[in-house]
């Protein structure tokens, strides 16, 4: 068990995220409408894998870093795809004949009425290609990604990026650790993008970086649709390059994580007093019911 994984108290383990060149022994992909139904696997202690052919999301290849984004892929094309994000395709004729096609085919319900009103997630169909455009680039290292406990990491496997999947409390703690031996204040992001990218492309693309950035994620509102039954409702994703998470496990002693404050969260009660750096007799906190006397 991590540092961090104790001192936060997680209910599920560090995944660790990486590419590979070939399949774990005994494992075969699975192709789920939505790769979060991976993540969910390898939180309760699986092994999971994806390549660009099992990804039945047209958009999962790209989030995780397997390849550019080709909006080819999706039904009817890029000019759906721009409108699946935003407006809509129930307004013009080839949006209302991929619909149905999607319906002859028996496409997924909530895939055929997202469709069709559109997701919403961008004003216009033109914010949604700025948005396409400003993707990061990565190179993947391997046809597969994998995910699994980082606990469960064999010798021969380099995780890329280890993830976190926290509630608010401890994704406070994350972003105070985060920032706890940096410079600046702004060393963890919230990009926008879909629930994959945030565990892949936008945390690899920090990985190449000198000063990589930790990428909080499942602001995704289709993601949390996914992973709400398997791992409930309050979990948001806290996704650092490996450097960063070696760097943030090595300061967990020293920091907030070992003091008053945050046993106080855990609800371990007071704990060991505080030091007051200035010298005096360590900080005893006032009974609740004691008035305090303002000068």
């Amino acid at each position: 068990m991590t540092r961090i994984e104790k001192a936060l108290g997680l209910k599920y383990p560090p995944l660790a995220i990486f590419h590979s060149r070939e399949l774990p022994a005994g494992l075969k992909l699975s192709s789920p409408l939505c790769a979060m139904v991976l993540v969910a696997q390898a939180a309760k202690g699986g092994t999971a894998a994806l390549s660009k052919e099992s990804c039945r999301c047209p958009g999962a290849a790209n989030g995780f870093g397997l390849e550019p984004f080709r909006l080819d892929n999706f039904p009817g094309g890029p000019e759906c795809f721009l409108r699946f994000l935003s407006i809509g395709n129930e307004d013009w004729e080839q949006g209302r004949a991929v619909r149905a096609k999607l319906e002859e085919g028996g496409a997924p319900k909530i895939l055929i009425t997202e469709f069709s009103e559109g997701e919403g997630f961008r004003k216009t169909p033109a914010l949604v290609q700025a948005w396409i455009d400003s993707l990061p680039e990565v190179k993947p290292e391997g046809d597969y990604v994998i995910m699994k406990p980082l606990g469960d990491i064999l010798e021969n496997e380099k995780p890329k990026v280890v993830s976190f999947l926290v509630n608010p409390d401890q994704l406070s703690a994350l972003v105070v650790l985060a920032n706890f031996a940096r410079k600046g204040s702004d060393n963890v992001r919230i990009p926008f993008g879909a629930g994959c990218s945030c565990f892949g492309l936008y945390a690899f693309a920090e990985a190449g970086k000198d000063e990589p950035r930790a990428i909080i994620g499942l602001t995704d509102i289709s993601a949390r649709f996914y992973l709400g039954k398997p791992l409930g409702r309050d979990i948001l994703s806290f996704t650092v390059p490996m450097k960063m998470f070696e760097e943030m496990e090595a300061n967990v002693e020293e920091s907030f994580l070992t003091r008053f404050a945050w046993k106080t969260m855990l609800g371990l009660g007071p704990g060991p007093k505080p030091a007051d750096t200035r010298g005096r007799r360590p900080l005893d906190p006032k009974p609740a019911d004691k008035k305090i006397k303002l000068i």
